[in-house]
């Protein structure tokens, strides 16, 4: 058995080759730094190691997960790859990309003769959730991807597709992209509330977003925070970190190969939803595909320094059961979170053939529903932990913290 994903087929180059398919590099990039983060986490377990599990998609595409399970530093630890391509279907065509897709590749989806009944697509991405066994320790959890909507050959009545551009040669790995887009995020959940380890971390996270544009990290924090907000509980699943999705030049879509596009300025949206149109939010940079990718990169590439130190600080801290109970309660709103509001979790449960084992990966091994618990209980009026209540004041800390977000960096 494998204790790391093979990377030995890989070509570094390729990150750098502006001439190579984004499709391509992106899958080099992604393999090449779930091994380094799998080592890495390696190094900080003594007792369990990682499976390494490749596994194949009958649909179209592949996919590398590597969990790691019933540690003495993590209780579940995963860092998983998928590579996938097939047909989107309307249905999903209309709800991605804030809907620009449909409005800027100009098929008729709507109506009794629509001219296309699906799309193809090209979906790669890393995720990784990491819960250690201490309490002290925090949650961790990241996903940066990469999407391709294609052109069809032919429509849906046999016709030649006009937008359909052939590869230019078979090295390519199919015809360019007619949409494209970079997703992703990074974001701390803390049981326990140690306000130097989420300045650690959010500080990490800025210098690797502000080298790429500093207008990046005010917005996506922002976004973290608002995704992360779980509706029904009135709290943050944790102290945030990065969040952003659709991050794309629009004006690159559906134009000729041969078209020599500049640089432009990027209108950001912070909180999932368009700019305010009085105050837009804008790059302070000119970007285009190949500053975005470096852009991701250098997120991803962040996940070690901004989460490491926190683990080796506090995973042989002394705890006792309450601090047990109080991670299995606050483990329970991740489930929460994970399984009625993250968009990504309940598209994977919605699409044909997904890989339910990588899916579910994200939740942890064990999780606490108490009734009406005295410092989170929903419903249950808050106190600030008067007389006698001294021994849930670290709770009632984090508690806060979640109620109101708060800046770190």
């Amino acid at each position: 058995q494998r204790e790391l994903p093979e990377i030995a087929h890989l070509d570094p180059r390729l990150l750098e080759d502006t001439d190579a398919p984004m499709r391509k590099r992106m899958e080099v990039y992604i393999k090449l730094l779930q091994h380094n983060i799998v080592k890495a986490l390696q190094a900080e377990e003594p007792g369990a190691r990682f499976l390494v599990d490749s596994w194949v998609r009958k649909e179209g595409g592949e996919g590398i997960s590597c969990v790691l399970q019933d540690g003495a530093t993590f209780e579940k630890a995963g860092c998983n790859i998928s590579i996938v391509h097939g047909k989107l279907p309307l249905g999903a065509i209309k709800q991605m990309a804030s809907g620009k897709i449909q409005e800027r590749l100009n098929y008729r989806m709507d109506g009794p003769n629509p001219e296309v009944d699906s799309l193809p697509f090209v979906a790669e991405g890393l995720s990784l959730v990491v819960h250690p066994v201490n309490p002290f320790a925090p949650t961790v959890h990241f996903n940066y991807r990469y999407f391709e909507i294609g052109h069809p050959k032919t429509l849906k009545d046999g016709s030649p597709n006009p937008r359909y551009q052939e590869p230019k040669d078979a090295g390519e790995g199919g015809p360019p992209p007619a949409a494209w887009w970079f997703g992703g995020g990074t974001d701390l959940t803390p049981i326990y509330l140690f306000e130097e380890d989420a300045k650690h971390f959010h500080s990490v996270l800025k210098k690797a977003a502000d080298k790429n544009d500093p207008a990046f990290y005010p917005t996506w924090k922002k976004w973290c925070d608002d995704y992360f907000w779980i509706p029904h509980r009135k709290e943050t699943r944790g102290v945030g970190g990065i969040f952003f999705d659709d991050l794309t030049l629009t004006s690159s879509w559906n134009v000729t190969r041969a078209a020599k596009l500049p640089k432009e300025y990027i209108g950001l949206s912070a909180g999932g939803g368009p700019s305010d149109p009085g105050k837009p939010i804008s790059t302070t940079h000119q970007h285009d595909i190949h500053t975005l990718f470096k852009t991701v990169r250098s997120m991803g590439d962040s996940f070690l320094p901004a989460y490491i130190p926190l683990i080796q600080k506090r995973k042989n801290m002394p705890y006792s059961q309450k601090h047990v109970d109080w991670q299995g309660i606050r483990r329970g709103r991740y489930v929460e979170f994970n399984l009625v509001h993250d968009r990504g979790t309940k598209f994977g449960l919605q699409t044909p053939g997904a890989r339910m084992e990588s899916i579910l990966m994200s939740l942890p091994l064990k999780a606490r529903w108490q009734y009406m618990h005295d410092v989170n209980g929903t419903g249950k009026p808050r106190d600030s932990g008067g007389e006698g209540k001294d021994d849930m004041r670290e709770e009632r800390r984090l508690q806060a913290v979640l109620e109101k977000a708060r800046d770190w960096a």
